[in-house]
């Protein structure tokens, strides 16, 4: 994967945190009123945690982890009774985004 080496590499890693500190403040962000963001996927949360990326964001941004996305966290259960609602000639069965 490309950039995947790059990324990983500690002086890079610092100046992509140094430039998100620079970011953030400019944009009015503080640790009275840090900017929030949400992940979504599990996925990501755990990459987040794996790597520590948490630890070495400024103070002023606070991450929010999310509920995780449909596909991952829903149960094989819904899974299969939508699966059994689908079958039937009478129903149109939708979903929203990739659920």
């Amino acid at each position: 994967m490309k950039y995947v080496k790059e990324f990983r590499d500690p002086h890079k890693a610092q100046g992509l945190v140094k430039e998100i500190d620079k970011l953030s403040q400019k944009l009015g962000y503080s640790t009275d009123r840090p900017l929030k963001i949400m992940e979504v996927c599990g996925g990501h949360t755990h990459s987040i945690f794996k790597y520590g990326i948490e630890e070495v964001l400024p103070n002023n941004i606070e991450l929010i982890h999310g509920p995780g996305c449909p596909v991952c966290v829903m149960p094989r259960g819904r899974l299969d009774d939508a699966i059994a609602l689908a079958e039937k000639p009478s129903v149109i069965f939708t979903t929203f985004g990739d659920a």
